[in-house]
């Protein structure tokens, strides 16, 4: 079968500012006015969708992003930056709505701090999105979905996102449906029955084990996730899904168990995180490797 794109992609696009380095001070420090130092903020695009496509294209796949920009400058930007990477993006590509923000900074101790702009283009993706791009859906390789886009099932983009897991599922020759499950205290907006009926069509499930086992009602939020913990873990959540990337460590990202049930596969591994210069990212990274080398549905 010769396939158009390898990967059809939704999920976030945003203008990010990034802090350069990590603050010098634990953000839980912060009892009152921090130490104020200059350190390089960078504008860079980024957004869980952007990022996937982006690395995806580093590792040579054909790749097409399924989300939207504002009619601004941020949006002009991105789009400029993708046309010279060469990502395809969606015809209908420009919205009303501002574009994505987004401020990102760790702390000392390598925890990340996140801050978006709650009204913006990504969550204006429709079902005239879907429906024009319904034969590059059903006829791709794999079908990547940000658990951004299922998190509000009040909004336009969740409707938009499981027409287009309907389309990828009626096909003929159906791609792999990848949904990576931020944020990661979506657990707090379903039951965990809820998020299985949403899931239900997934082949493959990424998520930090902290996430899961709140579903599952296990342990608490101050647990300290460890191997044995996480392989414990793995018992229970494989019940539900026959393939998983599950991530964990001080991080949520320092090391990863990948799962496939259907071949007896397993590994657990460290995954370099805490050396990288650049973590934005970093996790798209990981899961394209584990497509390509251990669950094999990328050639």
């Amino acid at each position: 079968m010769k396939y158009k794109y390898d990967i059809v992609a939704l999920g976030d696009v945003n203008l990010d500012s990034v802090v350069a380095k990590n603050l010098i001070f634990p953000f839980s420090s912060l009892v009152q006015n921090g130490i104020i130092y200059w350190e390089d903020v960078n504008e860079i695009p980024g957004g869980s969708g952007l990022n996937f496509c982006v690395f995806a294209k580093e590792l040579g796949y054909r790749s097409l992003l399924l989300s939207k920009v504002g009619k601004d400058f941020a949006g002009d930007v991105i789009t400029t930056w993708l046309k010279q990477k060469g990502i395809s993006v969606q015809s209908n590509w420009l919205s009303k709505s501002p574009t994505g923000r987004a401020i990102i900074m760790r702390d000392s101790s390598d925890i990340r701090l996140l801050v978006n702009n709650k009204e913006n283009a990504n969550h204006t993706l429709d079902l005239n999105d879907i429906e024009g791009n319904r034969e590059n859906i059903a006829s791709c390789r794999v079908l990547y979905i940000s658990g951004y886009n299922i998190s509000e099932p009040q909004t336009i983009r969740y409707k938009a996102t499981m027409q287009a897991i309907d389309y990828a599922k009626s096909s003929s020759a159906p791609p792999i449906i990848v949904i990576d499950v931020v944020p990661h205290r979506i657990y707090e907006n379903f039951t965990f029955n809820q998020f299985r009926e949403l899931t239900k069509n997934v082949d493959i499930l990424i998520s930090e084990v902290a996430t899961m086992r709140r579903f599952l009602g296990l342990g608490s939020k101050s647990e300290i996730i460890d191997d044995d913990m996480a392989k414990d873990s793995v018992g229970q959540i494989i019940q539900f899904y026959d393939r998983l990337i599950l991530r964990f460590g001080r991080s949520g990202c320092d090391n990863q168990i990948l799962v496939n049930k259907l071949s007896g596969s397993f590994s657990c591994e460290e995954t370099g995180h805490r050396l990288a210069p650049d973590k934005r990212g970093f996790g798209d990274k990981l899961t394209l490797i584990a497509l390509r080398d251990f669950f094999k549905v990328l050639p």
